[in-house]
């Protein structure tokens, strides 16, 4: 007697797991706490750092050693262009955390910058940092639950190859249209 192939596929079943888990476990909301307000003076232009990192900007000031990190997804849209554009020299106002505050004088850590201005006109709020981070938080949930999802389909069942692009290309569609329209998860 043959042995009876399954239509499982165990690989698929097990990272589609992991996503899911993944992308309801990672629910850390970032908790708003004591901030400290400091006024620095940008030692070179601000860096785009683009990439694999954790920050969209850094920069170093004349005042301080430490690298300062502006978060990825924190700074509005509108407000990129005016954060691309700081300089060396510029004097510019920082929120930061009362916890790292300690750390200015060593110069080893890298500084999270909560909130930013430039002569008295905001580029970053607190509010706007927060709330920016939460939605970055739930686009990547959703990105994990959508694809440990299609894992688990795939896994559990032979989908065919049509239906698959189907609904990779109404996710995707779906994801290009809010950030076109700038609404839902933008």
């Amino acid at each position: 007697m043959a042995k009876k192939k399954s239509n499982l596929n165990w690989y698929f079943i097990l990272v589609g797991i992991l996503m899911l888990y993944f992308g309801l476990s990672n629910n850390a909301i970032s908790k708003k706490s004591e901030l400290q307000e400091i006024t620095v003076e940008l030692q070179k232009d601000i860096v785009s750092a683009k990439g694999r990192g954790t920050a969209d900007y850094k920069f170093w000031t004349t005042n301080f050693k430490n690298r300062f990190n502006i978060l990825n997804a924190s700074v509005s849209k509108r407000k990129k262009g005016a954060v691309e554009n700081l300089k060396k020299g510029q004097k510019v106002d920082l929120l930061i955390k009362s916890s790292d505050f300690k750390y200015l004088s060593e110069g080893k850590d890298e500084i999270t910058v909560i909130g930013l201005s430039l002569n008295g006109n905001s580029l970053m709020t607190q509010d706007e940092f927060y709330h920016n981070r939460e939605l970055y938080k739930i686009r990547q949930n959703i990105i994990s639950l959508f694809l440990g999802f299609m894992l688990l389909l795939n896994g559990l069942a032979k989908i065919p190859q049509k239906i698959n692009y189907i609904l990779i290309g109404a996710f995707i569609a779906a994801i290009a249209i809010m950030r076109f329209l700038e609404t839902g998860i933008y």
